[in-house]
């Protein structure tokens, strides 16, 4: 349902731990990137403490800009903590950050990134075109060596509202993010005004895979029509929808 950019902080936040906070930002993205072979980037700008990385990737995930704002009196904690954002092509987002330099432990609050589902990698080509939305609200979010901890948020879109396929209209789906299994979860659900129970769930593994279902039951004739144009399969008495993005 949409590319999660989340794991990336972690990369990006430990540029400001050991010491280096008063580095240029090319340097401490350049240390960054030999430590983590699969974080890249074209251009750095700035210093750790303001500064901006270009066009970064992370394994398979294309990320976009990503500008830092750390707070440096907070290394004297024992934490760096700053403000990340986050602006590319149909999406943008921000949200502030806690690093413990001795456990490694990452604190996530106020995180918002909103977008366009058309941007999402993998959407199937109808609801691509559509000109849906989503956002991604999470109040906090806690990780512990990159394995998700506790989350409490919300995701949201309209995309199925968007399309009109033989006359079916899909319903805008919510729900919560939350970790399950060291994963971060979220499952978004939703009932269309014909009657069929929309459910999707997409699961971000610490390595960064994607994985993502889309379930729908009491699927009228039209709904099922419509559906199987968009790209969803019989399984059972269900429509279902799967996509993955690995990060190898």
């Amino acid at each position: 349902m949409l590319r999660i950019v989340l794991f990336v902080v972690l990369g990006v936040v430990a540029l400001v731990a050991g010491g280096i906070a008063f580095f240029p930002m090319s340097i401490a993205a350049d240390m960054a990137s030999k430590q983590m072979p699969d974080f890249r980037y074209t251009e750095a700008s700035g210093s750790v403490w303001d500064g901006k990385l270009s066009n970064v990737s992370l394994g398979h995930q294309h990320i976009g800009d990503l500008a830092v704002k750390a707070n440096l009196f907070s290394l004297l904690t024992g934490k760096a903590t700053g403000m990340l954002g986050l602006m590319r092509e149909g999406f943008s987002g921000q949200a502030d950050l806690a690093y413990g330099l001795s456990n490694g432990a990452l604190d996530i609050k106020d995180m918002k990134i909103d977008g366009d589902t058309g941007m999402v990698p993998g959407m199937p080509a109808t609801l691509a075109q559509a000109g849906g939305k989503f956002t991604l609200q999470v109040k906090e979010l806690k990780f512990d060596q990159s394995t998700c901890q506790t989350a409490t948020g919300e995701v949201w879109t309209d995309a199925l509202t968007k399309v009109n396929v033989q006359g079916w209209v899909g319903p805008e789906l919510r729900g919560p993010v939350t970790c399950e299994g060291g994963r971060l979860h979220m499952q978004a659900a939703g009932k269309a005004a014909t009657g069929e129970d929309v459910l999707a769930r997409l699961n971000v593994s610490p390595s960064m895979d994607l994985e993502m279902t889309a379930t729908v039951t009491n699927a009228s004739p039209a709904a099922l029509e419509a559906l199987t144009q968009i790209g969803f399969v019989p399984e059972g008495s269900a429509l279902v929808l799967r996509h993955g993005l690995g990060s190898q």
